[in-house]
């Protein structure tokens, strides 16, 4: 679980959760601030993090174990499988990735999460027709929030699959990359023990995708 430790507030404060955590910091440093500037606009913020929150944080898990973690998972004994399961105390969780690591992309759970993006990336693209960011005419929270599940897609090999067809979409994550924040969050972050990880992404993820939307 995300989790910040604030030394600095004298009571060591311990906060969970990454957009809790983000509105966190922005309340204690607010200087830039990465609210917006309207109250309509903040509250369009706080709707694009409530949304990454649920439905699209389990679904990027979903399409990462599906995508990119499964053959090691298989390859374990099946001893070190069960303990893996063991350590998942929330059954939902656990139910979600037994069938990920069994059925793989034919998973339904793949399928619902294919989903998920879609109606997620068609709305960025919406919300963007008026605006360079999420929430209005500034960066703010809601790209802060959004981009790692953007940035995990592309390592998944399916990001494309959007910004093929959805050039609005593309160019809000083309200006993110463009950020030094990006370099210094992202880029810099991702260790040659992640790439190993990725490495084995399934090639046929991006056209599976294609077919579950054209069936849509």
């Amino acid at each position: 679980m995300p989790t910040l430790v604030d030394s600095a507030s004298g009571t060591d404060e311990v906060i969970v959760e990454s957009s809790v955590i983000m509105q966190y910091l922005e309340d204690i440093s607010p200087d830039p601030t990465l609210l917006p500037a309207s109250p309509r606009d903040r509250a369009r913020m706080r709707l694009w993090l409530k949304r990454i929150d649920d439905p699209v944080h389990p679904s990027t898990g979903i399409l990462t174990h599906a995508t990119a973690f499964r053959a090691s998972f298989l390859a374990k004994s099946p001893e070190e499988q069960q303990a893996h399961f063991a350590k998942m105390p929330d059954p939902g969780r656990r139910a979600r990735q037994e069938a990920v690591y069994r059925d793989g992309l034919a998973s339904p759970i793949v399928a619902d999460a294919v989903r998920v993006f879609d109606r997620l990336f068609a709305d960025m693209d919406a919300a963007l027709a008026d605006n360079d960011y999420l929430a209005g005419p500034a960066y703010s929270l809601a790209d802060a929030a959004a981009t790692p599940y953007a940035n995990r897609l592309r390592d998944l090999g399916l990001l494309p699959v959007w910004t093929e067809r959805l050039p609005r979409v593309a160019d809000w994550f083309a200006r993110i990359e463009a950020r030094p924040s990006f370099k210094s969050a992202i880029v810099d972050y991702f260790t040659e023990k992640d790439a190993a990880q990725f490495a084995g992404v399934d090639p046929d993820a991006p056209a599976l995708a294609r077919r579950i939307l054209a069936a849509a």
